[in-house]
């Protein structure tokens, strides 16, 4: 379902994961998928690996860490537990074909009405794609509920710092 937010079937069919990955747009769409499914990038260069998880990767706008002579050479996560949830949004102008003003992305996992764990990301809300660590964290341990989320909202704003430009006012955005 989350496949037809992706670019055009012409681009699909040419682009790579990595590629979307390393470009560093800060509102890639896979970046976010990837950051809520908590994965980890393996960095290969003259037959040498080296696995960061992916919500390190970015260091600034367009900053990575990678050196120039390294490529992704694989990109891996755990698979989902069986009371986990996936959810990805993209917010454009047009549903299909067009670039996001932002995205966010998000694994939960639930045991007995509790969260048992969080994985939040987003796009677009700042200069790279961002891992929404302390609001992921707050909701582990957590019971679902309005208070809690709102809670939540709460301080996912103070995580985020996007800017007004073409595709949306910081106040659209958030």
């Amino acid at each position: 379902d989350h496949i037809k937010l992706v670019a055009s079937s012409p681009i699909r069919n040419i682009a790579t994961l990595g590629g979307n990955l390393v470009n560093a747009s800060p509102i890639g769409d896979f970046t976010a998928f990837f950051l809520a499914l908590n994965a980890n990038i393996t960095l290969t260069e003259n037959g040498r690996d080296k696995t960061i998880p992916l919500k390190d990767f970015y260091k600034g706008y367009k900053e990575l860490d990678k050196t120039p002579g390294e490529i992704i050479s694989s990109i891996s996560f755990n698979v989902p537990i069986e009371n986990s949830h996936f959810n990805f949004e993209k917010v454009s102008k047009r549903i299909h074909l067009d670039i996001a003003s932002v995205n966010t992305a998000i694994q939960i996992s639930m045991a007995n009405n509790a969260i048992i764990g969080t994985h939040l990301s987003a796009g677009g809300v700042g200069p790279t794609p961002k891992y929404l660590g302390e609001t992921s964290a707050f909701l582990n341990g957590e019971k679902l509920s309005s208070q809690n989320i709102k809670s939540a909202n709460d301080l996912l704003q103070g995580e985020i710092s996007p800017i007004s430009d073409v595709r949306g006012s910081a106040n659209y955005k958030r």
